[in-house]
């Protein structure tokens, strides 16, 4: 296996990892979940919710590629 694909599969598994513990301690600690962050910025049913959401995730995704790439 290449040293490309295993830096993938690892960033791959730190995600799902840290995504099972942040999440319950977050809403452990009362933090809102993202829905509820979204009706409250945009209101409920508007669409700018959905592109505001778009952008994120291709920000997020973005970032980590350009993360993983140096």
């Amino acid at each position: 296996m290449d040293k490309k694909k295993k830096i993938f599969i690892l960033a791959f598994v730190m995600g799902i990892i840290s995504t099972a513990f942040a999440l319950p301690l977050l809403s452990a600690l009362g933090v809102p979940s993202f829905d509820v962050v979204l009706t409250a910025l945009f209101g409920e049913g508007n669409s700018w919710a959905l592109v505001f959401s778009l952008m994120l995730i291709l920000l997020i995704t973005f970032g980590a590629g350009k993360a993983i790439k140096s």
